[in-house]
């Protein structure tokens, strides 16, 4: 009788097993029809309740968020996937972005492009991010793109821009008092936050939405 017991125990552990198999399956496969790349999300540690997260703004992506030369359109930028790295400055924390480096170490020279449309929520100096601009894209995500070495002109806070408009240009500010250049290469950081109950601000990994819009080749050359 406690054979069976023990028998009949197991067998309803691996059902409920594989019935929560099954559901995370179903569940996976949802968000890839809806145009996640679920794949590289898990690759890059995204879990399946974050990765419902980004479905927030994913229609509203249209671009990447540097442009190329129109001199060199094999020209590429790199990235890598440094989410929750520490750093320092400022005291003990954890990166919550992703930076983009190009591949001449030039300030005021790549145009930073508005990857979404939107409406700037936020412009100015701040000492970690330098010159940093905010865009609220229409679904509700909020792109933070800093470390700029200008802006483009006649911005400002309230404006609606397009998908590919020019913010700024890609620079090394920050990690100082207004003005401060030089602490670091020349790269865009970008963050990507949403508004939640609990948390106003809560930040997803940008990586496997730059892999997304990079391979899809909706990229910007002036």
């Amino acid at each position: 009788m406690l054979k069976r017991l023990l028998f009949l125990c197991v067998i309803l552990f691996l059902n409920v097993n594989l019935t929560g198999e099954l559901k995370e399956k179903a569940s996976l496969e949802e968000l890839r029809q809806k145009g996640l790349p679920v794949k590289s999300m898990e690759n890059a540690g995204i879990s399946k309740e974050d990765m419902e997260k980004y479905l927030v703004f994913w229609e509203d992506l249209k671009c990447f968020p540097v442009a190329g030369r129109i001199n060199a359109r094999t020209e590429t930028f790199s990235y890598e996937n440094s989410w929750h790295e520490k750093r320092h400055y400022g005291g003990e924390r954890f990166h919550e972005g992703c930076d983009i480096f190009p591949k001449e170490s030039k300030t005021d020279y790549y145009p930073i492009l508005s990857m979404t449309e939107g409406r700037v929520e936020k412009i100015g100096w701040l000492p970690l991010g330098g010159y940093r601009i905010g865009i609220r894209s229409p679904g509700g995500g909020y792109f933070y793109y800093a470390h700029l070495s200008s802006y483009a002109e006649d911005i400002s806070e309230g404006d609606k821009v397009k998908a590919g408009e020019i913010l700024g240009f890609l620079g090394d500010t920050g990690y100082g008092e207004e003005g401060t250049r030089g602490k670091f290469p020349p790269h865009l950081h970008l963050g990507i936050y949403i508004a939640e109950k609990e948390r106003e601000e809560y930040p997803l990994n940008p990586y496997p939405v730059l892999q997304f819009l990079q391979e899809r080749q909706k990229n910007f050359f002036y």
